[in-house]
């Protein structure tokens, strides 16, 4: 059972673990060994600090899902506006902490970004997601959400890598 909710500074350093962690299993095999290996929590600790301090764009949802049981953050999920086009929304990232996947908390993490973007006023969003990335491509499939052709390179913290675009109707 989790508390769905806006995240705060005390957030920064579950945060910060779960985003590296998140990215050292979803990544591992589609990035360099050597660069997720040498994530540094603290790198994403300090980003999470500040951005939450300062309170960031009004325009962006930014949920955790909290463990009622635990009293853990066990993950998080951003969107907004998209950034090529403001006229459709976008999800900007989402992740949990590799030891809930299969529980739910990524779909509710979903579904609550993308009813936070319809509530919005948009109609439909994007996500871009690594090609390989099996698992995540078939979560968002589940979700409804399908391939629309669209890909590019995108530098993600210091390492460039090939994403595809998935679109999805709200």
């Amino acid at each position: 059972m989790y508390d769905v909710r806006n995240p705060v500074v005390d957030d920064a350093e579950r945060l910060g673990d779960i985003h590296t962690r998140a990215w050292q299993f979803a990544y591992r095999g589609m990035m360099p060994d050597s660069y997720l290996d040498g994530l540094d929590p603290q790198e994403r600790i300090t980003m999470w600090r500040n951005g939450l301090r300062d309170g960031g764009r009004v325009d962006v949802v930014r949920r955790v899902a909290a463990n009622l049981e635990s009293g853990l953050v066990d993950g998080f999920v951003l969107a907004g506006p998209a950034r090529h086009d403001e006229q459709i929304g976008e999800v900007y990232a989402i992740y949990v902490d590799p030891g809930v996947i299969g529980t739910g908390t990524g779909g509710l993490l979903f579904d609550t970004a993308t009813s936070a973007l319809k509530a919005a006023g948009f109609t439909e969003a994007i996500l871009w997601v690594h090609p390989d990335n099996t698992r995540g491509r078939g979560f968002y499939e589940h979700k409804g959400w399908a391939p629309d052709g669209a890909t590019r390179s995108e530098e993600l913290m210091g390492v460039t890598a090939p994403e595809v675009r998935y679109r999805g109707i709200l």
